[in-house]
């Protein structure tokens, strides 16, 4: 393992004991998935980890876990951290830096992390999935102003008018209306679960069973549960996930500004201020 993810692998084992203890389901998703299964730990060219849970357990570790986790470790989200700008949480290591380029402006906690989304239920009838997202995507426009990103022109000008008008700093506001309309549609009776979170439309959403009571498989030597059908989960997600990727695409996709394992983000925070 790299320095960042041994870092990320003893925030998953955290992770993964807290669930254990509190009796939590829990799964690894996304290419966290993909390197149990395939790897059975990370991705090697990766440094992500991802797990999820459905709603109802997540809040639950949401409210429980943060008298459990070891010192140094920090469970954010918009409730804990005000200037968060996402409707899901991360599990951080606020020990370490990890600046990403999209949110190096924002006065958060920058720890190496992990991503936890919650799995939410779906709509099934078109009406009420049109009806969804477009409540979702009128929020997310609003939302997504306070990132530093490179949207093309149109949507820089589109942005560039919402921060003139003030919506930048009402991130928390709008990110609160943005999870209580997703938290609607309640897992444990809906017989679709998705993945707001990592939204990447309908490869985010399929039948509850697909997850089931899950699978177990093996991370770095740590047992860590997997969508019960992990091969239709990750064929939905990846295609031929059996398939190795072009020398050119083994590529992670994250993209940070300074990464440090041996200081604090605080450290780089207040350089940044005094600058």
């Amino acid at each position: 393992m790299t320095d960042i993810q041994k870092v990320e692998f003893g925030l998953l084992e955290s992770f993964v004991k807290i669930c254990d203890d509190l009796g939590l389901m829990y799964y690894l998703v996304c290419g966290s998935a993909l390197g149990a299964v395939k790897y059975k730990g990370f991705i090697p060219w990766d440094d992500d980890v991802d797990v999820a849970l459905p709603r109802e357990d997540y809040e639950r570790f949401c409210d429980l876990a943060p008298e459990h986790l070891p010192e140094g470790v920090f469970l954010q989200n918009h409730k804990t951290d005000k200037l968060y700008p996402r409707i899901y949480s991360k599990l951080r290591n606020s020990n370490t830096t990890y600046i990403e380029k999209t949110t190096k402006h924002i006065d958060m906690n920058h720890g190496v992390f992990i991503d936890i989304f919650p799995l939410d239920g779906y709509p099934e009838s078109e009406k009420d999935i049109a009806r969804l997202e477009r409540q979702k995507k009128i929020l997310k426009l609003k939302i997504e102003c306070v990132f530093n990103v490179d949207y093309g022109f149109l949507r820089n000008s589109f942005f560039r008018l919402e921060r003139m008008l003030g919506f930048h700093k009402k991130t928390n506001k709008y990110v609160k209306r943005l999870d209580k309309i997703l938290s609607a549609y309640p897992s444990e009776s809906s017989s679709l679960w998705c993945n707001h979170g990592n939204w990447q439309g309908k490869l985010e959403y399929a039948p509850r069973e697909q997850y089931g009571k899950g699978a177990f498989a093996e991370f770095e030597g740590l047992s860590v549960r997997v969508p019960e059908k992990y091969d239709e989960y990750l064929t939905q997600k990846y295609g031929n996930w059996r398939a190795d990727l072009p020398e050119e695409e083994q590529v992670g996709h994250h993209y940070y500004e300074i990464c440090d394992m041996t200081k604090p983000y605080t450290h780089y925070m207040k350089i940044k201020k005094d600058k």
